[in-house]
């Protein structure tokens, strides 16, 4: 078993809330609210590390599935397990307390294209695309690739016989009472002023501070604070990825839930 693999299952094994996601769905800014509700309801210190063990804490386990192994298994094996019909830990996601995060699969793509293309893997660089249908094209990265990964979550939801709870990124935006119902998932019962100081320590502006001061301008991860491909793509581009096979029925099966 390659080293990488086993301390993933490890983590499964050992941490009861798991959060799982898709690249690029705000998995970063929800891992940091958690941080700083735990630093003001607990008065310790704030880590965005809330997968480790501190007494008394519960623990929270971010990932992506397969997608968490991305530069550190050899590729030709990631892939195979990229293009599978199930995910690679579903067997110890059985136990678990778990968090369904999506968003609108369109600007995913959207916001995964820049970023995969400026930040380079430790064995790997993603190959410039033209524009951001041609990266939709793009049969390791593209948009095939996000659809089966959010159809794979659902199916795992419909069977999940543990706690769950299914969670969009745009009403994370939108919806205090999301962050309540969160946090009450994880922490049993919400603390109001906690929850509000830990809003204050994320918003867009104070995460953007926090990461970008020493970080080269094409190396930013966050980059335009939560905008959406309708705004900022032509209409002849957002006309062939609506139309993209499997999209509408994903988005129907989305918004079912």
């Amino acid at each position: 078993m390659h080293h990488r693999v086993a301390v993933l299952k490890n983590q499964y094994n050992n941490c009861p809330n798991l959060i799982l996601s898709f690249p690029r769905c705000g998995r970063t800014w929800m891992k940091h609210l958690f941080g700083h509700y735990i630093a003001k309801q607990w008065n310790v210190e704030f880590s965005k590390w809330v997968d480790r063990p501190r007494p008394g804490i519960p623990q929270i386990l971010f990932r992506h599935d397969f997608m968490s192994m991305t530069g550190h298994i050899p590729w030709e094996e990631y892939f195979q397990i990229q293009n599978s019909k199930g995910f690679y830990f579903q067997e110890e996601m059985k136990k678990q307390n778990i968090i369904y995060l999506v968003r609108d699969p369109i600007d995913v793509l959207f916001s995964y294209w820049p970023y995969l293309q400026s930040i380079p893997y430790k064995n790997f660089t993603c190959p410039q695309h033209t524009d951001i249908v041609d990266f939709a094209n793009n049969k390791e990265w593209g948009l095939d690739i996000i659809i089966n990964f959010m159809n794979m979550q659902l199916d795992h939801m419909e069977l999940h016989q543990g706690k769950k709870l299914f969670v969009k990124y745009e009403a994370l935006k939108k919806e205090d009472a999301i962050w309540q119902k969160l946090i009450n998932f994880i922490f049993k019962d919400c603390d109001e002023d906690s929850l509000k100081y830990a809003k204050a320590q994320t918003t867009w502006e104070k995460m953007q501070q926090k990461n970008n001061k020493q970080t080269p301008d094409e190396l930013k991860f966050y980059r335009r604070g939560g905008s959406n491909y309708i705004t900022e793509l032509p209409e002849s581009q957002q006309d062939i990825l609506l139309n993209w096979p499997g999209l509408q029925d994903l988005n129907k099966r989305i918004n079912e839930n």
